[in-house]
Formats: structure tokens, sequence, C-alpha cells
């Protein structure tokens, strides 16, 4: 996986102490301001450029060359009459306030903040302060050890994540710490340029209101902040690696969220994003906005949102008010919806706090997402019988191996269904949610599994009593699940989906060697607690090719089920179940541009069905960004746009029908993209070699 680019916040340091003019201890103030950032939480988050004996013309270029977010002037100031530099013999060189408030006029769209480490710098500061956001100067003479201590305890605090209010004041505080009666010398002035944030809007393309409400909060917002929205992309945009850029780059995610967009793939790709960027970069923020829409969020969504606030649109009425919320929201007040009462009278929900994975009658009926155990269109399949009759046994492991979207979840949960039937107590744990710091320490991944599994059974929480043992993180986790397991009455089903990101981790081998462990242990005489314990596994990846040791293998034990494709008397009985809207003749033609895919024909059918196209239509448009599978296909495209090797290893298969990299190869055949067919690879399906050609090969 290809780390997420970070926004970087550039720092220039402009130092001048020309010949003749008292000396300064410049070159310690930026050492100790360079090694506080080194070993700030945020260091990566930061550059700091430094141009020393400038220059009126080096200041100019090094604006050009280092398109810096905070400019810190470090050197002599006389007042009114403006700052110190140096000229071509080093000799000092004064320029004016005016000159200095043209210059960063100029530059306005990109400098976020000023710090004037000069003395008697005010008059300055309040001139380029019409410009520029912040703005920090001295409001008379500083000495070296004061603008020292100022300016390192000032970008401390910026290290820490703080906006520019805190870390003037925590500069100012240090002052009166150490003693130094300057603190009163600095000072800031900021709010008199309108801050501008970047922000990003979600939403579904095509579908009403949300279109037009996106269009009508682009417009409003587009007046105080810089708004994408994707119908401002010119043609040939290459749109999947500027929807990435522009979300990576923004201060705020408005999603809109109605019926029909809570089912597309790229509206939650979108939020997915936004999500996992907050976690490691606490930006962008997301503002999730309900479309008219009342029904509690289905999982995962309801993962990223239920712990945030929202808002509601119901009616055209409601835009007016609405914008002015996003402003409020934007200046930093909560959207109105945020607490548990209120969430719960919009949307009619239970209990929304716990409501996280789908059980049985969680889930609405709808063509996406994962199915509800009671579902009347769900397709049985051979490996589903097996599945279901090994779950009341005691003492099983069940593996469900598939590509994406082959209904592994679906099964899973009628897995979860059969069991808490049989009373077995479950815990669901979805490794899809993990981000990306838990899967780079093993301590911490062992750890979090631990709290997970203690908090969904309520028990007493022991995880750091267990942890100051002197053994193996696998250890540790062993013997508290095996705490847990004698603290049930009744046997413990765990569900664990998506394991796939598992493999790419530098512990996965142990995590998995782990989980073969406790299937072993079943056999013990001595440990007959863990005849207690289930386990059923979900993977998208065959995981034969990364497990070097099948004996450490969990995947090669007990019932292993792969799902396959639809068959067409499988795609016959839904067309029943959906009205017969498909003749014989079309039903066959279905299967000949999907292979049974069984999400695309499920959403084929559902949407000839609820005459949302005709079958004519649906064939036509099959291919077309905005058709009937356009959500589905941009999706695709959207997930391998950075990846080049992926593009070239799926551009090898469409062209050659082979892929010879063995690891790009997995990576497509697990998202569903590619398969093997004897000594050849071939596109998953005719719709993707006909869409991807295109796409990929212009």
């Amino acid at each position: 996986m290809t780390d997420e680019p970070q926004h970087v916040t550039k720092i220039l340091i402009l130092a001048a102490n020309p010949k003749g003019t008292a000396p300064l201890r410049i070159d310690e103030e930026v050492r100790e301001i360079e090694e506080g950032l080194r070993r700030s939480r945020h260091r990566d988050r930061f550059v700091v450029k430094y141009k020393s004996a400038a220059r009126p013309r080096d200041v100019q270029r090094a604006m050009l060359d280092e398109k810096p977010q905070v400019v810190h002037f470090c050197g002599h100031g006389q007042g009114e009459k403006g700052l110190v530099l140096e000229d071509e013999s080093g000799k000092p060189k004064l320029v004016s306030t005016a000159a200095l408030a043209s210059l960063f006029e100029l530059f306005a769209g990109q400098v976020d903040c000023v710090l004037l480490n000069a003395c008697y710098s005010e008059v300055q500061a309040q001139a380029i302060a019409q410009h520029i956001n912040s703005v920090i100067g001295m409001n008379q003479s500083i000495g070296d050890r004061a603008a020292i201590e100022f300016a390192v305890s000032f970008y401390d605090a910026l290290g820490a994540g703080e906006k520019v209010g805190f870390a003037f004041r925590l500069g100012c505080n240090v002052m009166q710490l150490q003693g130094i009666a300057e603190d009163q010398t600095p000072i800031l002035i900021e709010g008199i340029s309108k801050e501008r944030s970047r922000i990003f809007i979600s939403y579904k393309r095509g579908v009403e209101p949300d279109e037009q409400v996106a269009l009508e909060i682009f417009r409003s917002l587009s007046q105080d902040h810089d708004v994408f929205i994707d119908q401002t992309m010119p043609v040939g945009t290459r749109w999947a690696e500027r929807i990435e850029t522009e979300i990576c780059q923004s201060d705020f995610l408005i999603t809109l969220l109605s019926a029909k967009s809570v089912h597309s793939e790229m509206v939650r790709a979108e939020i997915e994003m936004a999500h996992q960027r907050s976690k490691s970069q606490e930006k962008p923020m997301i503002l999730p906005i309900r479309i008219g829409y009342r029904d509690p969020f289905a999982y995962p969504l309801s993962e990223y949102l239920n712990g945030i606030n929202w808002a509601f649109w119901d009616s055209p009425a409601d835009t007016d008010r609405l914008v002015e919320e996003l402003r409020q929201a934007i200046a930093g007040q909560p959207l109105s919806i945020g607490t548990d009462a209120s969430k719960r009278e919009l949307t009619d929900a239970v209990d929304l706090v716990e409501q996280g994975f789908p059980f049985p009658a969680a889930q609405m009926e709808s063509p996406e997402g994962t199915m509800d155990a009671e579902s009347q269109f769900y397709v049985v399949r051979s490996g589903d019988s097996t599945a279901l009759t090994a779950i009341l046994r005691k003492g099983v492991t069940i593996t469900i191996k598939a590509p994406r979207q082959m209904g592994k979840s679906s099964l899973l949960i009628r897995i979860i269904d059969a069991a808490m039937r049989s009373e077995k107590q479950v815990v669901f744990l979805d490794f899809q949610l993990l981000d990306q710091p838990t899967l780079a320490d093993a301590d911490t991944f062992f750890r979090q599994f631990c709290h997970e599994v203690t908090n969904q059974l309520e028990l007493e929480n022991r995880v750091e009593e267990y942890w100051q043992r002197q053994v193996s993180n696998v250890q540790r986790c062993t013997d508290y699940l095996q705490y847990v397991l004698k603290q049930l009455q009744t046997p413990l089903l765990l569900a664990m989906d998506e394991v796939d990101r598992m493999f790419d981790t530098t512990f996965g081998s142990d995590f998995f060697s782990m989980l073969r462990s406790w299937h072993n242990k079943r056999a013990l005489p001595m440990a007959k607690v863990w005849k207690n314990l289930d386990l059923a596994l979900v993977t998208a990846t065959e995981p034969y090719h990364l497990i070097a040791n099948l004996n450490q293998s969990p995947f090669n034990v007990g019932e292993v089920i792969t799902l396959a494709d639809f068959t067409l008397e499988q795609i016959a009985e839904l067309n029943r179940k959906h009205g017969d809207c498909f003749t014989d003749s079309q039903a066959q033609q279905l299967m000949d541009w999907l292979s049974g895919h069984p999400y695309l024909v499920r959403k084929a059918l559902y949407l000839v069905a609820s005459a949302q196209l005709t079958v004519t239509e649906l064939f036509a448009r099959a291919i077309d960004d905005r058709g009937p599978f356009g959500d589905h296909l941009r999706y695709h495209l959207f997930r391998i746009n950075d990846r080049q090797d992926l593009i070239a290893g799926l551009r090898q298969v469409i062209g050659q029908q082979t892929c010879v990299d063995q690891r790009v190869l997995r990576l497509l055949s697990a998202a569903g993209l590619v398969y093997r067919d004897s000594q050849v690879v071939l596109p998953r399906c005719r719709l993707y070699a006909e869409y991807f050609r295109e796409r990929l090969h212009g």
C-alpha cells in the first residue's frame, strides 16, 4: 500500500545581520527552531528553509522558489522606517513598510502567517496584516534571549498541531516562566484577512435533489472559500487523481447522503479516504448532510458517521438555512444534530451509539452492501449449507474465500445469525476499519484486538494487566483470550472480515499462526476451554501464496468455502424474484456481459425491476461513466488510480491475457477485476474488459 501524501507547511526563515549592526544569535535561533520541529508530534508536516544574509532580491526569489506558508524574519527593525536587510556588499539596506506590504500582497494566496522577530516591527506587522491572516511583530526593542525563547516555543506549538493564536500565547508564556520581562513585547494581529478553507463536496452525480443541493452549496460557499466539486473539472482531467488530491488537501469534506447516495461506492470511498486522513492529519473534517434521509446509516458508514454531528435538509426551503449552518461549521461551530437524542429523533433508531455491524434486521433491503440474513433476494450457493451446518457445532473454523463483492460478508451475516440462534456469543472484527498506525505496530494491533473483544462482550477489561507480562504479543493475546473464554457461559464466535489487510503487515504471519494455534488447542485434553471458540475468517486473497508454512495457516483447516459467480440458473431464479423483468434471452445477454458477477447481476435486476431504466438502456449504457454501472466502474478506476503497477498489470491482462507480476495478479484478483483460467489470465467479465480497455488505453 502506498503512503498517502501529507499536507506540508513550509517555513521560510529570512535572516539579516548586516555589517556594522549589533550582532544577533541568528544561527542559534534557527537551530533551536529546527530541533524543536524535528522532535514534534507532526514533524513530517513541516519543512524549514533558511536564507541568511538576505538581500531584497533574495527575499523575492525565496518566496517564488519555496512558496512558503509561514515567513519568519529575524534581524533588525527601525520602526516606521522599515526592516533592515543587506545590500550587495553586506551593508545595511533599509526596506520600507510600504514595500514589505506590497510584497506580501502579491503572495497573499499562499502565505498564512508572518513572524517579524525584529525590534520595533509592529508598524510593518500592521501593514502586512492587511493581506495576511496572522502577523506577529514587536512593539519595542526585544533582546536576543527573549526573541529566541519566543520563536522556539511558538514553533513547538505549531509542531504539536496547535493554531497560531495558541502558539503566540505559548511564546509569551515561556518568557514569563523564564523570568524575562519582555512578554508584552510581541503582538499578534489576525482576522483582518478572511481565512479561506479548502472544501470538497461529495455527492452522487445525476441524482436529484442531491446534485442541485450540491451546486447551491458550491455557489454559496465559493464566495469565501476554495470549493471543489467534480463538475468544475475540465474535459480530459485525470479525474481519479484529481479527486484524491483534492480530498488530501481539503480542510472539510461536505458529503450529501440520500437514499441513493448512501449506496454509492464512490461516495463511500471519498468518506473512507477523508476518515483515514483525518485520523492521521486531523483533517479534512467530515460534515455529513442528510438529504431527506432518515434511516440509520448502514455499516460501514455507521462507523464513520454515527460518532460525529450531522445536518439535515428536507426541501428547497431548507437550503439557505443549511448553507448558513455550513458557514458556521467551517468557522468552528458544530453541526446541529449532535446528541444521541437528536439523532434518535431524526432516524427513529433504537440506539445509534451501539449500532455498528448490521446484525439481522438492521440492514435495509437494497442491491448494494451486505444482505440481511432473512433477505428473500439472497441466492443460496453450495457453500452456504456447509457453513451453516458447521457453525451449529462447537469448536469450528470456517474460511470464506472470494474476490470483492461476491457475497462473502452476506454469508458471514448468515453464519453470525445462525450462531446467535444457537445461543453462541459473537464478536465481529472488521479489519477494513483498522488505521495505518495500528497496522504498522504489532503491540498496538494485538492490544487493540484484545480491547475490542473485551468491549463487545462487556467483560471486565484486564488488557493492561496482561500486557505487563514479559512474553510475546502473541502469547499475551492468547493468554488474554483464554481468560475471556473462561468468563463466558456459552461458546464464542470470533467473526473476522477483511483479514486480507494483515497480509501486508510485518506481523501478519504471527497473527495467522496464532489463530492456527487456537484452532489446534481444541484437540488438547488439558485445554477444554478452547473447544468453546469458533473462528470465521473472510478473505479476498488466496492465502496459500502468502503464508510460507501451511502448518501455521488457519486457512487450510476446518471448513474452507470458495464462493463462485452466479450460474445462469441462479440468475434465472433471481430474475423470477424480481418479477421476470428480463426475458430468457436477455438473461443470457446479462450473463454474457457480467459473467454472473453477484453484485452487478443484482444491481441490473434491481434497476430494471424498479423501472429506473429499460433492459435496452442498461446494455446500451453499460460502460458509460454515468450509466447503470458507472459508480461501480469509477470506484475501481479510482482505487487503482495511484498504482501504476496495477494499471500496467490490468493492461497486460486485457491486451495479452497474462500478468507476469504475481503480486499484482493477487491484488487484481482480490479486487475482483481479473481471474486465472488455466494458463491465461482474463478480465473478470466483458463489462470490465470493455470499460478498462477504453479508459486505460485511451
